[in-house]
């Protein structure tokens, strides 16, 4: 029972490695540039891991004969694979307040987490590793023995702890400052709205509460600073954030959208104060 543990997860780290380095090099060969686009540091995708694992276990006792099996293997490589990006997608969310990859521009799409393209080329794969990988697979597994499995097993766990604990951190920070970022939205937008209310119903009123417009003037700035401050750190010395950031453009937008909401709110208070003063200078 030990060695078949030791061989299932030799085998999630070897489909990682190289789920890693087949995404890496196709969005480098898009993007013209070396991409690490993996959500580790070092060069692994758990992701294909999981979705070779789960052939493995589902597909392959099912996949012959080929000519009567070929057609429900298909079918049922698609579901399986959906559903594992589908919880991927699901749990990174909940965990890091984040959407990580967002198909909901693509046909059929469930969600944004999943889509037709995908779903068909997740078909492709699973065809691609019952019928050919899975049988190379075992074949070159068959020359390294077992206590070099078992060794490589534990060493590659002892790295990938090290690495999942820097990038969660870097994770948990980019989760943080996004909360940041949208409480203080939140609070530049009704403040916004309560001003504007004001300006056109009470202007008279508010013109008078000097201290308030002050207190409120003071407080925001304050907190506007803090926050852009935080991001423009986070981009530009965290170097583990700012990775993710840059892997993960749907998270990258969402940052920058909420940022330029912020300024542009932040602006328009701004101007009100401005305006709010200058009527004070006419009064005195």
């Amino acid at each position: 029972m030990f060695d078949l543990i030791i061989n299932y997860v030799f085998m999630f780290f070897i489909f990682s490695a190289i789920g890693w380095a087949i995404e890496c090099t196709y969005r480098s060969l898009g993007e013209r540039k070396i991409i690490n686009s993996g959500f580790l540091y070092g060069p692994m995708c758990p992701i294909y891991g999981t979705g070779c694992l789960v052939f493995e276990l589902i597909l392959v006792p099912l996949s012959q004969p080929i000519e009567k099996r070929l057609i429900p293997v298909l079918l049922l490589g698609m579901v399986l694979a959906d559903i594992v990006e589908y919880a991927t997608s699901y749990i990174m969310e909940k965990l890091f307040n984040a959407r990580w990859w967002d198909y909901s521009n693509n046909f059929l799409n469930l969600h944004g987490r999943i889509c037709f393209k995908h779903t068909c080329y997740w078909a492709i794969f699973a065809f691609v590793y019952v019928y050919l990988i899975a049988p190379v697979y075992q074949y070159v597994l068959s020359f390294i023995p077992q206590n070099v499995r078992t060794i490589a097993v534990f060493v590659i766990l002892a790295v990938l702890t090290v690495d999942l604990a820097l990038t969660v951190k870097a994770a948990a920070d980019i989760n943080k400052l996004m909360k940041k970022l949208k409480a203080f939205r939140a609070t530049v937008s009704e403040k916004a709205d309560l001003i504007k209310d004001a300006a056109e119903n009470k202007y008279e009123e508010l013109l008078s509460s000097t201290d308030k417009l002050t207190e409120l003037r003071l407080e925001l700035s304050k907190q506007y600073s803090e926050i852009l401050s935080g991001f423009k750190e986070l981009t530009a010395k965290n170097k583990a954030a700012n990775r993710l950031l840059n892997i993960y453009s749907t998270i990258r937008k969402a940052a920058d959208d909420t940022v330029k909401d912020i300024e542009r709110m932040w602006n328009d208070i701004k101007s009100f104060f401005t305006d709010t003063d200058n009527e004070s200078d006419q009064g005195e």
